[in-house]
């Protein structure tokens, strides 16, 4: 079974929707959208960093070619452009910052986890240990594909293919 691409009204919608979503979490980071300071469990530069991402892939999905089109499915739309190497560097970036403060940033943490299966779910708290290992380790993934989102980015860029 294929996949359909959406439609331009849909990918305008679904970019819209996420960048709204991020200017609304980057405003509660940076106190223009007044919060309860006892809501927040991490510095407000994660929180803001979380709503960056967001922001970004919204501009990144509005800004891209639409699917479907001669544009999108042409071998130079798979060479980064500065754009799409701003925008995936400042998506991928932030959520690093976001994992790496989880796994190894100071203070405590709590974690929870569970299984859910039709018509039963189970869930219970966790060590504080189980959760910083597990982010340490999609940390670790997230900061290898940064890195490779930079050198192929530059690489593409500054045009030095091999």
């Amino acid at each position: 079974m294929g996949t359909r691409p959406l439609s331009p009204r849909a990918t305008a919608w679904v970019g819209t929707l996420c960048a709204l979503m991020g200017l609304v979490i980057l405003f509660v980071a940076l106190g223009i959208i007044p919060t309860d300071e006892s809501n927040f469990h991490a510095p407000h530069w994660v929180v803001g960093a979380a709503g960056l991402a967001f922001f970004l892939a919204g501009l990144a999905i509005l800004t891209g070619p639409p699917a479907g089109t001669p544009e999108a499915s042409t071998p130079e739309a798979s060479r980064t452009t500065w754009r799409s190497f701003v925008l995936g560097l400042g998506v991928v970036g932030a959520l690093a910052g976001v994992f790496n403060w989880v796994a190894f940033g100071p203070g405590p943490r709590s974690f929870s986890g569970g299984i859910s299966i039709p018509f039963v779910a189970i869930s219970s708290p966790q060590s504080e240990w189980s959760g910083r290992i597990a982010f340490g380790l999609a940390a670790g993934l997230i900061d290898l594909f940064l890195v490779w989102v930079i050198v192929r980015g530059l690489r593409d860029l500054l045009g030095r293919d091999r």
